[in-house]
């Protein structure tokens, strides 16, 4: 798939605006249009009624997003790049994100995440993440430290967890698709594997070790899954699947990595969790999840 269009939506902090300056660096590469987008959180109609003094404030906020938004395209402009821009209100940043997406249908939205963890992300949330969870559009998030991966090298290297699902599948597919023709990819498998504890006992406390030709046989099924696709290297680990794709990752130093994300929402989320969530939220570098 082609990146064509680009949703950027900022609220002009330090990391929405690295997210921003990605956004920019991926237009300059695939020749894509940039849409910046800035919400403003309005309250709804229905608890009495928007005072005149809140409509001035509200419209004071646009305005200074508009202003704000036209001096950064006017920068982007003498770059060739096809950039547009438009704050809009809505109850919440996300419904306004959603909102723009569903219409202009891009190909790809970038968005920063603060990576909150524990509490915090429970009270405050991320706009990021429920885009991820919600919005049907390929999502690249990064956190404001995360290296930019300039236009002049992208992509000369890609980490794509996989399960032998759909959803990583189309996360192979897209990463064959950005990786330059001298890249190189990396696939990693993670197997999940608590062992009943009346093996303990015995010293047993992986899978690996009750069956030691397991890894091998996961790696020629990997092998045989790829069809044919050449990569770097294949990797298999036995844990827990965050921590092990972190060493993964940081042991391969790729550029970018790309998941599949089944979209779980309500119960289902609650319940089973996403591990491509958690990696947008941790990760040190843009991940990629594709819908």
């Amino acid at each position: 798939m082609r990146i064509e269009s680009i949703l950027a939506p900022t609220d002009f902090s330090e990391t929405a605006t690295h997210a921003v300056e990605q956004a920019v660096e991926l237009s300059l590469r695939y020749g894509a249009s940039l849409h910046l987008l800035h919400v403003v959180e309005a309250p709804g109609d229905d608890s009495g009624g928007v005072t005149s003094a809140l409509q001035d404030f509200l419209r004071k906020l646009e305005d200074d997003a508009q202003q704000s938004l036209a001096l950064k395209v006017d920068v982007l402009r003498g770059s060739k790049i096809d950039v547009r821009y438009e704050t809009s209100s809505a109850a919440t940043p996300y419904d306004g994100i959603a909102k723009k997406a569903e219409a202009l249908e891009p190909n790809l939205v970038v968005m920063g995440t603060h990576g909150r963890t524990g509490l915090n992300r429970i009270l405050m949330g991320s706009v990021a993440e429920k885009v991820l969870r919600h919005v049907p559009r390929n999502l690249l998030a990064l956190n404001k430290k995360a290296p930019l991966i300039r236009a002049s090298h992208a992509f000369e290297r890609i980490l794509v967890p996989v399960d032998f699902s759909e959803f990583s599948k189309r996360a192979l597919e897209m990463a064959v698709n950005l990786l330059i023709p001298s890249g190189e990819l990396h696939v990693v498998h993670v197997v999940a594997s608590p062992i009943h504890p009346s093996f303990y006992a015995g010293g047993v406390t992986q899978l690996f070790q009750l069956d030691p030709e397991l890894p091998k046989r996961i790696h020629d099924r990997i092998t045989e899954w790829l069809e044919g696709q050449p990569v770097e290297s294949i990797v298999v680990r036995e844990g827990d699947i965050y921590a092990e794709l972190e060493d993964v990752r940081k042991d391969l130093n790729p550029q970018l990595v790309v998941m599949g994300t089944r979209g779980l929402s309500g119960l289902d989320h609650l319940l089973v969790g996403s591990v491509t969530e958690k990696m947008v939220r941790i990760s040190e570098i843009p991940v990629l999840s594709v819908h």
